[in-house]
């Protein structure tokens, strides 16, 4: 039995090897501390961007927050981004998904990535980032 569960992982990820990866970074609001939040699961984008503000305010009783994404890298990224929005419990609010939003993050450069929760009852977000391919190829199979 102790086999089986790594096996089972290799097989996983040997199977998606051949696949676009369109995992990204992510960042979760905890306690006011964004950067010790940051999630990596693309490590090659991850040392192309940083996430170096992350602002908050209540705008009618929801959350308006706004998130810096800095580029590290030379060339322009396209991009996708999107919201996450979760109650005081930490549970998904429905209907919160947003569809994802497509960005050029030009070499080196800074943009501003809005986000506006839902409802009142959201209190805390996650917002997750993903390259996107240029190549039509790819998406060939």
């Amino acid at each position: 039995m102790r086999y089986i569960m790594p096996l089972f992982a290799v097989l996983i990820l040997s199977a998606c090897a051949g696949k676009p990866d369109t995992s990204g970074i992510a960042i979760e609001q905890g306690n006011k501390t964004f950067n010790q939040q940051l999630r990596v699961d693309n490590p090659e984008l991850g040392e192309k961007l940083a996430i170096s503000d992350v602002k908050t305010r209540q705008t009618n009783q929801l959350t308006d927050v706004v998130v810096t994404l800095a580029s590290q890298y030379k060339k322009s990224q396209y991009l996708q981004y999107q919201f996450n929005w979760y109650d005081k419990d930490g549970f998904v609010i429905k209907g919160n998904h947003s569809p994802w939003q497509a960005i050029t993050l030009f070499g080196f450069a800074q943009t501003q990535l809005p986000g506006l929760a839902p409802s009142p009852d959201a209190v805390t977000f996650s917002l997750a980032i993903r390259e996107v391919s240029t190549d039509a190829q790819e998406f060939k199979e």
